[in-house]
Order: C-alpha cells, then structure tokens, then sequence
C-alpha cells in the first residue's frame, strides 16, 4: 500500500508463490491448509525476499525502510534473524527501527512474519507512476 511517499507492508509471512496460490484457491478452507515445513533460514530469505521486491515495485529500496515488526514463533531464532536480516542493508547505519517480539502463534505456524513502513526517495516518488494513478482514481471517486 501506498500514502504518498510513504510505503506500507502488512504482515509477510513465508508464502512462496505456489503456497500462496493454494491458499488462495483453497478459499474459506484456507485455514486447512498446513504450511510447508521449511528451515528457518529459508523463512526467513523467503520473508525478506518477498519485502524487498515489493519494496522496490513501490519505487524505493530496503535502505528507506523506516520501522520493521518481526514477530518470531519462537524467540531463540532472533540470532539467526538477524544475521539474515542485516544483509538486506547497506550499512548500519542504514537498519530501521525495528521490533521484534515472539508470537503467541504465527500464520499457519510458520517461523516467523514480518511487516513494515517506509518511504519513497523524492527523486524517484516523481517517477513511481503506480502510487500517483492510484491517489488519482481515489479523487476521482470522491467527486
């Protein structure tokens, strides 16, 4: 979803585009379907994967991120987390706000999922024609 500028990502879980389809078609039995088990390193690759390309769809990168939730099914893999989560910056002094927290229970049980808040660099909002068509079918309907 795009406001302007600013860029925001609900909750990623692990989905890759094939678990994702199924889900999709299995409709109101979604809840039926069981997530494939999966290391949490390759969650956690596959989450951040994920946000960086929608990230980028918006016209901005990983580096203007400004807050990242994390919630964890289990707390011990904040380390290995981190050390994934960290490759997808610049620098540190790049990194987001960030919290993260263990889940009483994530989507399907999967390890872990993530959402976000960020921005569009100016010199690169004015190219990102998606965001502004949208903002124009949206006054559009208001008249």
């Amino acid at each position: 979803m795009r406001y302007g500028d600013l860029i925001f990502i609900s909750g990623l879980p692990p989905f890759d585009e094939t678990f994702s389809r199924a889900v999709r078609e299995a409709g109101n039995r979604a809840s039926d379907s069981s997530f494939p088990e999966s290391a949490f390193a390759e969650q956690a690759r596959l989450v951040m994967d994920n946000m960086k390309r929608l990230v980028e769809a918006a016209g901005s990168n990983m580096d203007c991120l400004l807050k990242v939730i994390v919630w964890l099914r289990d707390q011990r893999d904040a380390e290995e987390f981190d050390r994934i989560y960290r490759t997808y910056f610049s620098g540190r002094e790049t990194l987001p706000a960030r919290t993260r927290i263990q889940a009483g229970r994530t989507p399907m049980d999967c390890g872990l999922e993530v959402e976000a808040i960020g921005y569009v660099p100016r010199k690169l909002a004015h190219s990102a024609a998606p965001g502004r068509r949208r903002k124009a079918r949206r006054s559009a309907r208001r008249k």
